[in-house]
């Protein structure tokens, strides 16, 4: 998923062009893959179909919103202040839950923050880095809520089926856009769209709804939190973009609080297992 930033800076088209290209494209594999393994697509109940709306305008809001951020900034800014999320997550979880909150998790989501901050250290409403952050800001909240929700209630669906039925909802929304689009494909850009469709949104989306199913939405975010580290790698190899030191610390403390994270919530499962 990290990867995906790339796609921003190399594919000559505005955020709601690709995202309407793309969420086709995966949707057709998805329903196809589904079929193949599962014999139906239907849903359970018509509760369910109105869920997986709600989920599919979340998840455009996002992807929109996302691509936008790298667009108006670059590419860091873009990833890292999407890396607002699990900061959100942590204190929006209890109140879908109804649970305490667990001051480890804050503990952790203020240190992605400040890795956040060291990252990004300039604010200023005037520049375009500024535009970058609020829009990623707007993609980490509708993506904090889109991850709860499908938490919450598909918890015991497939993520393949679950995630076919988003990017269905997708693409169909993004299907005037992409209709009244002034903007044409290149034949390269439609290389660089399948590729995107394919591998990083079908396949790596499925895969973190997968984990959705068996962590809480707060550690999967966390954990997730290596993403901007990957995208920054991504960005020195493909695009000859050298961070700078503060882009270290912030990464550094980035991970640490992820693997912090991860290792307590498996220590947490163990004794619950024990127990």
């Amino acid at each position: 998923m990290a990867a995906t930033g790339l796609f921003s800076q190399i594919i000559k088209l505005p955020a709601w062009d690709i995202t309407g290209y793309r969420t086709w494209i995966a949707a057709g594999v998805l329903f196809a893959w589904v079929w193949w393994r599962e014999r139906s697509i239907k849903l359970g109940s018509a509760q369910d179909y109105r869920r997986m709306l709600l989920l599919g305008v979340l998840l455009c809001a996002h992807w929109i919103t996302f691509f936008h951020s790298m667009q108006v900034s670059n590419i860091a800014i873009g990833m890292l202040s999407l890396y607002a999320y699990p900061v959100m997550t942590v204190f929006m979880e209890p109140i879908l839950r109804g649970t305490k909150i667990d001051w480890g998790d804050v503990a952790s989501g203020m240190f992605v923050l400040v890795g956040i901050y060291c990252l990004v250290p300039e604010f200023d409403v005037a520049n375009n880095m500024t535009q970058g952050v609020l829009w990623g800001v707007v993609s980490a909240f509708t993506f904090a809520l889109r991850n709860l929700l499908l938490s919450y209630w598909f918890s015991g669906q497939s993520s393949a089926r679950s995630m076919s039925y988003q990017v269905l909802i997708v693409a169909v929304l993004m299907t005037p856009v992409i209709v009244a689009s002034t903007h044409q494909p290149t034949a390269v850009d439609w290389g660089l769209i399948l590729i995107l469709g394919l591998f990083f949104t079908a396949f790596s989306h499925t895969l973190f709804g997968y984990a959705l199913r068996y962590l809480k939405a707060k550690t999967v975010g966390l954990v997730a939190c290596m993403q901007p580290v990957y995208g920054v790698i991504y960005g020195v190899v493909f695009l000859h973009s050298i961070p700078d030191l503060a882009t270290f610390i912030g990464g550094a403390i980035i991970v640490t609080a992820a693997v912090y994270e991860s290792v307590r919530e498996h220590n947490k499962s163990a004794m619950t297992l024990t127990e």
